[in-house]
C-alpha cells in the first residue's frame, strides 16, 4: 500500500508505502493498549473500592480493640479491688492461712499463662511462622489464671456468708405484735400475782385480747398448750440454728402441732390465761446452748 502526500505550499509532494501486516499490527497494538488501559482503570476503581472497604472494617476492629483495651484495664483494676476485699473479709472471718498459702504469686501466674500461650502457639497450625498472640491476649490469660486462682478463696467467702445468712434468717429479729406496751422486761423483777422477787425470763407486751401474734422466725409447732395456771394458752415454736420462742397467755391459737409456720405468719392472739393480772403477750428467746435470752435485744418494732 502506497500513501501519497501533497501539501498546499510549493513543497514537493513525497509519498511511502507500508505493508498490510504492519497496519494490522499497529492496529492491533493501538487496541490492545485501550484494552489494557481500560482493564486498568476498572481493575483500580475495584482495588479502590475493597481498599476503602478494607480501611472502614479495620477502622471499626480499631475502635472495637480501643473499647475491648479500656474495658479489660477496668476489669482488671476492678478485679483487683475485689481481692483485697475478699483478702480482707477472708481476715475479718478467721480464715485459715493455708488457704492464702495456696494463692501463687503474681509472677508464677504470668509464668504459667505465657507457658500454656507458648504451647498453643506451636500447635496453631493457622498461625504463620514466628506470628504470636497480641500482648493482650497474653494479660487477659494471665487474669484468666487470677481468677481461678482466687475462686476457692471466694468459695470460701460465699460460705460463710451463706451461711450467716441462714443464721439470720432463722434468728427471732421480728416483733410478736404490731404494737404494745412493755409491761414487765427480762431479769429480776416483783411478780404482779405473788409481791416476791422472781427472775423473769421473758418480756411481758401488753396489748387488747384479740390482737394478732405473730411467728418471729420461720419454724415447726413444738407444743401447743391449753391451761388456766402458768403460761396458761401457749404456744413454743422451733427454729433452725437451736433458737426457740414461747407465746404465753394466748386468748386462741391458730396454729396445730407439728405445723410449719413463715415469719410475721399470725400463730395467736393476745389474751390473759394463766397467772396474769390482764391480757398481754408472755414472750421468750430461748437458745439450746446458752439458754434463755434478752427479747428486747432481737425484737425490731414494727418489722413483719
Amino acid at each position: 500500500m502506497t500513501i501519497l502526500v501533497i501539501p498546499h505550499g510549493y513543497d514537493s509532494s513525497f509519498h511511502f508505502q507500508i505493508s498490510v501486516f504492519t497496519i494490522l499490527f499497529y492496529l492491533a497494538l493501538t487496541v490492545s493498549l485501550l484494552t489494557i488501559t481500560i482493564f486498568a482503570i476498572v481493575r483500580s476503581s475495584n482495588t479502590q473500592s475493597q481498599i476503602d472497604q478494607l480501611s472502614e472494617i479495620y477502622g471499626n476492629y480499631f475502635d472495637s480493640y480501643l473499647a475491648h483495651t479500656n474495658q479489660f484495664e477496668e476489669l482488671s483494676e476492678e478485679y483487683s479491688k475485689l481481692n483485697e476485699n475478699l483478702l480482707e473479709m477472708f481476715t475479718l472471718i478467721d480464715g485459715q492461712d493455708e488457704e492464702l498459702l495456696k494463692i501463687p504469686p503474681e509472677d508464677s501466674l504470668k509464668t504459667t499463662a505465657y507457658d500454656f500461650l507458648q504451647k498453643e502457639e506451636l500447635e496453631d497450625k493457622q498461625l504463620d511462622v514466628g506470628r504470636k498472640y497480641l500482648n493482650e491476649i497474653y494479660d487477659l490469660r494471665t487474669l484468666k489464671h487470677r481468677m481461678d486462682a482466687y475462686r476457692k478463696l471466694a468459695d470460701v467467702n460465699f460460705d460463710f456468708l451463706s451461711q450467716r445468712a441462714a443464721i439470720l434468717s432463722a434468728t427471732p429479729l421480728q416483733n410478736p405484735l404490731y404494737s404494745y406496751n412493755l409491761t414487765s422486761p427480762f431479769g429480776m423483777r416483783k411478780s404482779p400475782t405473788s409481791g416476791y422477787w422472781e427472775y423473769h425470763d421473758g418480756v411481758d407486751l401488753a396489748n387488747a385480747t384479740g390482737t394478732p401474734i405473730y411467728a418471729t422466725a420461720p419454724g415447726k409447732v413444738v407444743k401447743v398448750s391449753y391451761g388456766n395456771v402458768g403460761y396458761g394458752h401457749h404456744i413454743i415454736l422451733q427454729h433452725e440454728y437451736g433458737f426457740s420462742t414461747l407465746y404465753g397467755h394466748c386468748s386462741r391459737i391458730l396454729v396445730r402441732m407439728g405445723q410449719e409456720v413463715k415469719q410475721g405468719d399470725i400463730i395467736a392472739e393476745v389474751g390473759a390465761t394463766g397467772n396474769v393480772t390482764g391480757p398481754h403477750l408472755h414472750y421468750e428467746i430461748l437458745v439450746s446452748d446458752d439458754g434463755k435470752l434478752d427479747p428486747e435485744e432481737y425484737m425490731q418494732s414494727g418489722i413483719y
